[in-house]
């Protein structure tokens, strides 16, 4: 299997993109066309062009090329793929963009003997390579000590790949003197311009015949490099909790780029800079951190559309530099990829202007990049991360699974923020909060946030058989150390999860495993617990909104049965399923919340009844639906998240109300499962459904009490209303999301003798990619930093 790097994304402002986005079909469909033309493109075996300048770059356009493919989900055994890696292998350069791509390529393949020594001949030549003193100390020329460009000679270009090289070389395992990583950060530092940017040579202006401005891409890898040294460097700045940590050459050269994004996403490329090797860097800005939106526009997805409005109908991407058509469709399909990647974690910035000596967010300011990377490398997965604040929208807060938040000092927020907190878990979404500096300011707020959002749950210590625990990778009881982790869940699913004593962000910014394994462990189980093991790419989403172009044909009001005990446990789902029932029925869907009285049941049709735990119906409610159901209603019944409580209690209450009518099976050939005429029912189950009940396939196990051939009672024991929030995760025994919704809707509108056609446009089911079950295998580990 390939070892694949993970990848970060950058800080939400606001939000404005009127140009429709690349769909997830369409960039993969290009991604495919794309890899197809490098297989025809492939001479023997390698991809090299002749070029006359540049000193000695053989083999860099084949490191990039199956770098690319790699990266993109080929094979490592294709033979074509083996043939260029023992081209590679055997054929030495001098080359530092070569070397910098050569080593790129080496950190993601199996680390077997031959690999491992590739990489250390290579990251050595880097190491060797730089200069050490005069004019361009800590740069780089094409080819150490060449004496065809002079001792002076070098470029951010050059200099860029072998950083690149060299930091994908520490993380399997090659060791960097922190001297180099000192040399680097002096050197770019004294290189920036004061507006904040880069050019390609020097500081910008004239030299001999060339001009060199400054440029979008020379200014991304700028603010790339510093971004890799900030981690090398300075991972300790944070760690004793002082504040928010800020880099002032970061932030320069972010509001460099930000100010002059607007050409870069209007196709306006400059003089000596170039449209893929820009869009290449920016993306780059990705591997450290940043924004999701500059200067207002989401950097991906204009940059998708740019990429693939030149793609060419054999695939691939003009040369942007001499006769390169390969090195530009790699880049290409490596920003399309790496940038789309699913977004693992969101850091929440909820401090603000106002806020900011009191908001301590971001001390640890790689805690969460770190957690990422480790855990992408751990599953072999692509992953992104991103920081957001405020200003995002809830659906920019549903761009991850894990809502991030950490500090040291009380939260205060605002009632809108709260309320878009809420509303972010309500729809399926999981906030994780670390206490730094274990401080219990920051954890007391936090539980107090979560008991004013949800006052009917409470934080309790997450039970040691908890399936985060137990169904994961990386089981709790083979830790030396357990931490304590403090989590409210609405009985179906965790929604917010306290580190109270154990400041892992500490050693995710540190980078330190070794000894704190489990901190790394505790939080891999919890992405995959909160997606199920089903990462959604970046566009995606399970999330449904109304649209209001829909003319409704009809409308349909059920009850929403209130009684003593946890009786609406995900609101959300009601929200979800009244957009899907707009959008693809034309069919008006309202709630009502009705107790158990004559008053309160009439007129209604159908009634929900759902729980997570044990209940109680005293004799008048039971009067009431009995009588209910005898003047034509009927009871929708499913126990949520699969709850065998609620099911056991529920079932003794219709055994109480229908003595002489048990539960019986209900057969998927009633017609009230064709209520949808021109779609198919499929039924599937969640992973932890199948483990639990068995493998099952195109069964449902619907129950229904049926007198005088109407059904009274349609009862579910696995999970719906779970599944009507959308979003994928672990522990639920019963339907996948797209099963539960088909289902429930089929139900609703049947039992009020309503037909419909469904529109050409499905309930949407986002792609994901499944993530190994078992434990991977060992990787290295990142190296102490000090």
């Amino acid at each position: 299997m390939i070892r694949r790097c993970c990848i970060c994304v950058l800080l939400v402002v606001t939000v404005s993109l009127a140009a429709r986005a690349a769909t997830t079909e369409e960039i993969q469909q290009a991604i495919d066309r794309g890899k197809a033309y490098l297989y025809h493109a492939q001479k023997g075996d390698n991809w090299e062009v002749a070029l006359k300048f540049h000193g000695d770059q053989v083999t860099g356009q084949t490191a990039l090329a199956v770098y690319a493919l790699l990266v993109n989900g080929e094979n490592h055994q294709d033979p074509r793929i083996v043939k260029a890696i023992e081209y590679l292998k055997k054929t030495p350069t001098t080359g530092v963009y070569a070397l910098g791509e050569r080593c790129q390529l080496w950190s993601i393949l199996p680390q077997t003997p031959d690999i491992r020594e590739a990489l250390a001949k290579d990251a050595k030549l880097l190491l060797t390579s730089i200069k050490k003193e005069g004019v361009g100390k800590g740069f780089y020329d094409y080819n150490p000590n060449d004496k065809t460009t002079g001792s002076n000679s070098y470029s951010h270009s050059r200099a860029q790949y072998a950083v690149m090289g060299l930091w994908a070389a520490t993380q399997a395992g090659f060791e960097v003197p922190l001297t180099y990583w000192q040399d680097v950060e002096h050197a770019w530092i004294a290189d920036q311009d004061p507006s904040g940017g880069w050019s390609y040579y020097s500081k910008p202006g004239d030299y001999g015949k060339q001009h060199y401005p400054t440029t979008p891409g020379m200014t991304a890898v700028g603010v790339a490099t510093l971004f890799i040294t900030q981690d090398f460097l300075h991972a300790n700045d944070g760690v004793s909790c002082k504040g928010n940590i800020t880099n002032p050459a970061i932030d320069k050269g972010l509001q460099w780029i930000t100010d002059n994004f607007a050409r870069v996403a209007e196709g306006q490329i400059n003089t000596r800079d170039f449209p893929y090797s820009t869009w290449y860097a920016l993306e780059r800005i990705g591997v450290a951190s940043g924004y999701k939106y500059i200067n207002d526009i989401n950097w991906y997805e204009r940059g998708a559309e740019f990429i693939l409005a030149h793609q060419r109908k054999n695939g691939e991407w003009p040369a942007e530099f001499a006769y390169m058509n390969v090195a530009s469709t790699s880049m290409a399909i490596l920003f399309l990829s790496r940038g789309g990647a699913p977004v693992a974690i969101s850091k929440l910035d909820y401090g603000g202007p106002m806020k900011n000596d009191t908001a301590h967010w971001n001390q640890r300011p790689r805690d969460a990049a770190n957690i990422v990377r480790w855990i992408g490398k751990t599953v072999e997965r692509e992953l992104n991360w991103q920081v957001v604040n405020f200003n995002a929208t809830v659906r920019d807060l549903h761009d991850s699974p894990i809502l991030f938040m950490s500090g040291n000092l009380p939260l205060d927020l605002s009632q809108a923020e709260k309320a878009k907190l809420k509303q972010f878990i309500s729809e399926g979404g999981m906030i994780v909060a670390n206490a730094d500096c274990q401080s219990s300011e920051f954890a007391d707020s936090f539980r107090k946030l979560g008991n004013e959002l949800f006052p009917m749950y409470e934080f309790r210590e997450l039970p040691a058989d908890h399936v985060i625990y137990t169904g994961q990778p990386f089981k709790r009881e083979t830790w030396k150390s357990k931490p304590s982790l403090l989590s409210l869940s609405n009985g179906v699913r965790e929604m917010m999860i306290l580190i109270p004593l154990a400041d892992a962000a500490k050693w995710w910014q540190l980078q330190l495993v070794g000894g704190k394994e489990e901190l790394w462990q505790m939080m891999a189980d919890i992405y995959l617990y909160s997606n199920d093991r089903k990462s959604i790419r970046k566009g995606d989403t399970y999330l449904v909104s109304r649209d209001e172009k829909v003319t409704s044909t009809g409308n349909l009001t059920i009850g929403r049965l209130q009684y003593t005990g946890n009786w609406d446990p995900e609101p959300g789902g009601w929200v979800r399923l009244a957009n899907v029932m707009h959008n693809d029925y034309k069919i008006d869907l309202t709630t009502k919340v009705v107790k158990p009285t004559p008053e309160d049941l009439k007129d209604l049709k159908i009634v929900h009844l759902t729980g997570t735990t044990k209940f109680k119906l005293d004799k008048a409610a039971h009067d009431a639906l009995w009588n209910w159901m005898q003047d034509g209603g009927t009871l929708f019944v499913d126990s949520a998240g699969g709850s065998g409580e609620f099911a056991g209690a529920a079932e003794a209450e219709l055994s109480a109300m229908f003595p002489a009518n048990p539960l019986s099976p209900m057969s998927l050939s009633n017609p009230i499962f064709a209520s949808i005429t021109n779609k198919p029912l499929s039924i599937t189950y969640r992973q932890y459904a199948q483990k639990v009940l068995g493998s099952l396939k195109d069964v449902a196990r619907l129950q229904e009490i049926e007198v005088n051939k109407r059904p009274m009672v349609i009862y579910s024991r696995e999970d719906l209303s779970e599944g009507l929030v959308g979003e994928p995760i672990d522990g639920i025994v019963g339907y996948t999301p797209e099963t539960a919704t088909d289902l429930t809707a089929r139900i609703l509108l049947g039992v009020s003798n309503q037909k419909v056609t469904a529109t050409s446009k499905p309930v949407f089911k986002p792609a994901t990619e499944s993530i190994p079950t078992t434990k991977p295998k060992a990787k290295p580990k990142p190296k102490a930093k000090k």
